[in-house]
């Protein structure tokens, strides 16, 4: 039986006897299990079947015997961040970094936290920042309000070297997605202008700083989109909408902001390249959104991907041995 783990990889139910035999066929007419010239490797070899060998986030820091998991001495680098963020290989380091865009809570002067509104600048107001999927994120913040955010939150803002690994991912492509644009792939293809569009006018007032954080400016069909929704908008590492939805605040004392927003990922640069340092960090529009970074606790070290380990030697298959593919992944750390 073929059946999809969770982990996306198929999962090989192989039985005992002759039934396991008929299985090892299979593995091998699919590419799993080969010798050389086969589709798995080279003449004389068996390819190990896609256990966590095969896998970038494995525990195993060098090759091992697949049986004993106490061999296994590199934990598995997503325990290392929370849940809500990615690990991001910069410069042979490793940082966490939000998988979505980050959305506000209001810390009330008892100490009670309420949601924020997405629409609202948090101009005067305590708050903290927080990572989720399918919400809409925050607009209207500034720089500085960001960087609070984020240390309120135990983490900090983003560095742009950071930031634009985390988008271009591990293939350092110029979308989340690869080298190409493919409009409305990401949340970058509004038609016309959203300012425009709210009031009806290109007048100059509308350009001023009170009307361009109008709360309904993001709420007009078609502009903000909640986290992850667009489905193919997210990198090789895991963050999701880091070109159009909305510009991001990095960690620039002068004022960067990157990513384009959904009316535009291309005028100042093309996706993960796509930088404007026109504002100063205390500038907020219904445009300008975030991230948090943090760094990584301990001292373990991380791959991205580690290599396939030599295949083991090809031999005959007798008795009636039990074969598990692949072998359980362990359990996560605390």
């Amino acid at each position: 039986m073929i059946a999809l783990s969770s982990r996306g990889a198929e999962v090989l139910d192989v039985g005992r006897g002759a039934g396991s035999r008929i299985g090892l066929a299979a593995l091998i007419a699919a590419g799993w299990l080969g010798c050389a010239g086969g589709p798995g490797g080279g003449e004389g070899t068996l390819v190990s079947a896609p256990g966590d060998d095969d896998v970038a986030s494995d525990d195993d820091a060098t090759s091992d015997d697949d049986t004993t998991p106490d061999d296994d001495t590199t934990p598995d680098p997503a325990g290392e961040c929370p849940a809500e963020m990615a690990p991001v290989a910069v410069g042979g380091a490793v940082v966490c970094v939000d998988r979505w865009e980050a959305v506000l809570d209001e810390v009330l002067p008892g100490g009670e936290v309420v949601p924020w509104s997405p629409y609202l600048a948090p101009d005067g107001v305590d708050v903290r920042a927080r990572s989720a999927e399918g919400v809409p994120p925050q607009g209207y913040v500034s720089g500085d309000q960001a960087e609070a955010a984020c240390v309120a939150a135990g983490k900090r803002l983003c560095t742009s070297e950071e930031w634009l690994a985390a988008c271009r991912g591990p293939d350092d492509s110029d979308w989340p997605y690869g080298d190409v644009r493919i409009p409305g792939e990401c949340n970058d293809d509004y038609p016309g202008h959203p300012v425009v569009d709210y009031y009806g006018t290109a007048d100059s007032w509308v350009w001023t700083s009170e009307a361009m954080n109008d709360p309904g400016i993001n709420q007009q069909p078609g502009t903000l989109a909640t986290t992850g929704s667009h489905s193919g908008c997210v990198g090789g590492y895991g963050t999701h909408d880091m070109a159009g939805n909305l510009h991001e605040w990095v960690a620039d004392p002068d004022g960067t902001f990157r990513g384009g927003f959904y009316a535009d990922a291309e005028i100042n640069g093309e996706g993960c390249d796509y930088r404007t340092t026109a504002h100063s960090r205390s500038y907020h529009d219904y445009s300008t959104g975030f991230r948090c970074c943090l760094e990584v606790s301990g001292t373990n070290t991380f791959t991205f991907p580690r290599p396939r380990p030599a295949p083991a030697p090809c031999r005959e298959v007798s008795g009636t041995n039990t074969f598990t593919f692949p072998r359980p992944r362990p359990a996560p750390a605390p």
